[in-house]
């Protein structure tokens, strides 16, 4: 059954490709923030289902301050035209509500669309450059209210994967259109055996090529992401250890930061197809009266009992973090060991 669904669902998907391509290259670039999603939807079905779609997209962060991965905003449709520049457009709507949003997707999704939403449990769709180049558009249309809180329910993890990889394949194209650091990489690689790929304004803070230890840094504001390799087999894998060597690391580089640990935990994650160990929290430093949010990934290399740690980190007073931490783990994930090849 499922099997049958995905398979309509990917002819339906590329007949609305088809139906939205018309004329796109003539469409404007987008604007705005890339972690801004404003949404369309009838005031009367956003009340019943506004907290479950934002649960899902607003998930809460510390940096230290309460931040979210992304904001939603509601919209009404007749305000429309002044936000189809925005990143990212949500539209909701339900084949039994006779709103302005309902109404208006109802008349624009092609009939075969709506006769699946009413044959199965077909539910949303994603379309890219809905109205403006880079744009995310998602629409999510159910027969009922009620059937769309099921739906929701059953789909809101896979949604919310697909959107946050389109997000962070438009954050990283944005990031190097403007420059990279081809020479800096190759001297990475020369050196170390491994690369990043780097924005244009980023520079060598510090460096220990004996000791195999790199700090990348960009200011205004501080951000950083340092690189280093260590000795070592599974069994510093663990939230203590990690900890110890971060503080260690820390001690000697950045001037004694420390890990908060009661605001740390550690977790496992794909890192470029493999399970790894990430420790995610808050550091500070007491003598400067500074803090803020770091990610660490421990890239255990079994076959050369080889530990490299990417740390990743912000210092921006007044401002969110969240965005600038989501451009250290676009670089984070470009690590790659070059003297494997």
């Amino acid at each position: 059954m499922l099997r049958k669904i995905l398979i309509r669902s990917l002819a339906i998907f590329l007949l609305l490709i088809l139906w939205m391509l018309n004329g796109c290259n003539l469409k404007p670039s987008t604007m705005g923030y890339q972690h801004r999603i404003f949404l369309f939807a009838d005031s009367a079905l956003y009340a019943r289902v506004g907290d479950q779609v934002e649960a899902v997209f607003e998930k809460e962060i510390y940096t230290p301050h309460s931040e979210k991965t992304f904001y939603i905003t509601w919209i009404p449709l007749n305000k429309l035209s002044e936000f189809k520049s925005r990143m990212n457009l949500f539209f909701l709507g339900t084949a039994d509500s006779s709103g302005p949003v309902s109404d208006y997707l109802t008349k624009i999704l092609p009939k075969q669309f709506k006769q699946e939403i009413a044959d199965s449990n077909y539910f949303y769709f994603y379309n890219n450059d809905l109205f403006a180049r880079d744009q995310v558009g998602l629409i999510m249309y159910a027969p009922t209210i009620r059937d769309f809180k099921t739906r929701f329910n059953r789909f809101k993890d896979q949604i919310y994967k697909t959107f946050e990889k389109k997000y962070y394949a438009r954050l990283t194209k944005g990031m190097f259109e403007q420059g990279e650091l081809k020479d800096l990489e190759k001297y990475l690689s020369t050196h170390y055996g491994w690369k990043v790929r780097l924005q244009h304004d980023y520079f060598i803070a510090n460096q220990d090529v004996d000791k195999k230890y790199v700090w990348l840094r960009r200011l205004y504001p501080d951000r950083w992401i340092s690189i280093w390799q260590t000795k070592g087999d599974s069994s510093l894998l663990n939230m203590n250890s990690l900890i110890a060597i971060r503080n260690r690391m820390a001690k000697t580089y950045y001037g004694g930061d420390v890990v908060v640990g009661d605001e740390t935990y550690l977790t496992t994650v794909d890192f470029e197809g493999r399970p790894t160990k990430k420790v995610v929290g808050i550091w500070r430093n007491d003598s400067l009266l500074v803090g803020g949010p770091f990610r660490m990934y421990a890239v255990y290399d079994q076959l050369d009992s080889v530990i490299h740690f990417i740390d990743i980190a912000v210092m921006a007073p007044g401002k969110l973090k969240e965005p600038f931490l989501d451009q250290l783990e676009v670089i984070a994930h470009t690590f790659e060991l070059t003297d494997k090849k």
